[in-house]
């Protein structure tokens, strides 16, 4: 009688997907919040209805005023969320790598089979962000490109959340200062005549001869020093889902050729999945 034979499918192509439509509808949905933000006016934005009240009255704030905060609580709250689905695909990859490797032993009794299905995958998920990236680099040899990053922006996020987003001596990281670092794209005008530069940043920009439209990918840090209120821009919103999906991207890699070391079948995901 033939010994019966375990099939383990490791679907990492789906937790690919859905951490990068996570990000894809957190920017789609600040994008139309900003939008709508930066366009409403003061007598669109008088309250009506049951929410006509106010409880400390006089202390309204003047409307341009408004919608300066209305603009930094999208960009911050974006940053939180986009960092927070992060987190818990870095979760995943850990298992992902947890089980790659296990399965690549060939063995698997019940106990093994429980570890990597419910006890590992909730040790992966209590580890801290930074210990996550860790793991994977000291037990798997993962080192995706960007963590130097998406570390960085971890470090806004944790000040955001913990100290109302006043940079103190725990957030800092190079020397007193708190460095977002960002991988990014710009979007230039070149002339084909004099090479000017002009980098559009608003609908209508031009230059006064025949141009080429170029996109480069850059690299972009913020400083913020001890004391420092955080306030992101849009440009930086968008700076952070460019480089979360670069990131996701190098991780799915990464882990993808650890599965093929492994001796484990890869399926490739779709173009654009």
């Amino acid at each position: 009688m033939s010994e019966a034979k375990t099939v383990i499918h490791l679907d990492f192509v789906s937790s690919r997907g859905h951490f990068l439509r996570a990000i894809q509808h957190q920017l789609d949905i600040v994008t139309l919040l900003i939008a709508g933000a930066q366009r409403v006016t003061a007598e669109e934005a008088e309250p009506q209805g049951f929410h006509n009240f106010s409880p400390a009255h006089g202390a309204e704030l003047p409307h341009e005023e408004a919608r300066e905060k209305a603009l930094e609580w999208l960009n911050n709250s974006f940053l939180r969320d986009s960092i927070e689905a992060t987190d818990q695909f870095l979760g995943r990859c850990l298992s992902f790598c947890n089980a790659i490797q296990i399965v690549g032993k060939g063995v698997i009794s019940d106990e093994i089979w429980n570890n990597v299905t419910r006890i590992a995958p909730h040790k992966h998920h209590k580890l801290h962000f930074p210990a996550k990236l860790t793991e994977l680099e000291s037990k798997y040899g993962i080192q995706p490109s960007f963590a130097e990053h998406v570390l960085s922006l971890n470090k806004v996020r944790t000040c955001l959340v913990h100290r109302l987003g006043k940079v103190t001596a725990l957030d800092t990281n190079d020397g007193d200062r708190l460095v977002a670092k960002w991988v990014t794209s710009k979007v230039v005008l070149r002339g084909l005549e004099t090479g000017a530069q002009l980098i559009l940043t608003e609908p209508g920009q031009g230059l006064n001869e025949e141009a080429m439209l170029e996109m480069h990918i850059v690299q972009h840090e913020r400083v913020f020093n001890l004391g420092e209120a955080i306030s992101l821009t849009p440009y930086e919103t968008f700076s952070t889902i460019f480089t979360l999906w670069r990131f996701g991207l190098a991780c799915a890699e990464a882990i993808e050729q650890l599965a093929i070391k492994s001796g484990i079948p890869v399926n490739k995901p779709p173009d654009g999945a």
